[in-house]
């Protein structure tokens, strides 16, 4: 699994600094757009991992379940009592969701009963972020009170809870093998802890400059908010969103910013809101999609930092962007409350171009 770019592999043009004009206009096509749904902004959206439904969230208080292939409304559901900032599904099993909230809980739904199986109480100030590990055994949430919690799901009962940052934390993910927690912050921090024992491995940072590029530290600076963080599917790096409207890849092991990205023709992709940063298949390094502040959806060649493709509907920022099926769909939520489902050009798979293509093994060039 390498780290070429479709770009690459169509195009022998060069990006520009990374800000060329997007080079596959027709790379996905709108399935089909949802409006009006939700009351308020839509703060994540999610894929079943059996591919049959997604979900949203929203500040409005409710979760709302469609049909993935028509956009059909399943069902909608109350329970909290404040907006809802993030929801995942459990990897084992499409009928679990898992929803964070300002009311300071995390709530698990039956999708099939429509109902609120159990509640999560811990924290002390709003919930920002939850993330399942493979298994579905445990959640790891994390909070504006600045901690990580990590949950046993079938007892409810409370593992650990790491003091991890001074700021709240913003996103969490896992390294591929459900060993190390990676955390990010408003503190400007990035920290790896091991899941088992709690302690923290690592504190990655960086002194971004005028350009965009950045040098790692282990030493807590004065940083940019990080609002989402992400692993790679190898494992080898770390894709962070930050504050200063730039997204960046990390070799953590080396403390190494190795790539950074920006929005078209510069612009920043997001100063004000989280719009996270995803490797848009679970196989390969070779693309990543990003939602931005008031460019729509970016698509980027990694090793090129070439954007490939946009979606730009409106100017207002695109919150989550969630993928199925080695990116063959896509679905998209904006604080306006507009849902888009993407599905991948089929010329692109005919012509075995498709997304995730595998590829030998590529040392990755700084630039």
């Amino acid at each position: 699994m390498g780290l070429e770019g479709l770009a690459n592999g169509f195009s022998d043009a060069t990006a520009k600094n990374g800000v060329e004009k997007a080079k596959f206009p027709d790379l996905y096509r709108v399935k089909y757009t949802l409006k009006n749904h939700h009351n308020s902004s839509i703060n994540s959206i999610k894929i079943s991992p059996d591919g049959s439904k997604f979900a949203t969230c929203s500040s409005d208080t409710t979760i709302r379940v469609y049909d993935l292939e028509t956009g059909i409304l399943i069902t909608k559901l109350d329970g909290h009592t404040k907006g809802i900032s993030d929801l995942e599904f459990s990897p084992i099993n499409s009928n679990i969701l898992a929803s964070c909230s300002d009311d300071l809980t995390i709530r698990l739904w039956s999708v099939s009963k429509k109902k609120c199986v159990k509640i999560l109480r811990k924290h002390t100030y709003h919930i920002t972020t939850i993330k399942f590990t493979t298994k579905g055994n445990m959640l790891i949430s994390g909070s504006a009170d600045e901690t990580i919690t990590i949950w046993d799901i079938t007892s409810g009962r409370v593992l650990r809870t790491l003091a991890a940052h001074a700021d709240p934390v913003s996103s969490l993910c896992l390294t591929p093998d459900n060993t190390i927690i990676i955390s990010a912050s408003y503190d400007g921090l990035m920290r790896l802890f091991d899941l088992e024992t709690g302690h923290c491995l690592k504190t990655l940072s960086f002194n971004s400059t005028s350009h965009g590029t950045a040098t790692a530290s282990t030493n807590d600076v004065l940083n940019f908010p990080i609002s989402n963080v992400e692993t790679s599917p190898n494992g080898k790096y770390i894709l962070s969103s930050s504050l200063d409207g730039l997204i960046r890849l990390w070799d953590y092991m080396d403390n190494k910013v190795i790539k950074t990205y920006t929005g078209v023709d510069g612009k920043p992709i997001s100063e004000k809101f989280n719009c996270g940063a995803h490797f848009i298949t679970k196989t390969s390094d070779a693309m990543i999609v990003s939602g931005t502040e008031s460019c729509g959806i970016l698509i980027w060649d990694v090793q090129s930092k070439q954007v490939v493709f946009q979606l730009h509907q409106s100017d207002e920022p695109v919150f989550e962007v969630d993928i199925y099926n080695e990116g063959r769909l896509l679905v998209s939520c904006s604080r306006d409350g507009i849902i888009n489902v993407l599905e991948l050009n089929e010329k692109y798979i005919k012509q075995k171009r498709a997304i995730g293509t595998s590829r030998e093994e590529t040392p990755l060039t700084p630039a």
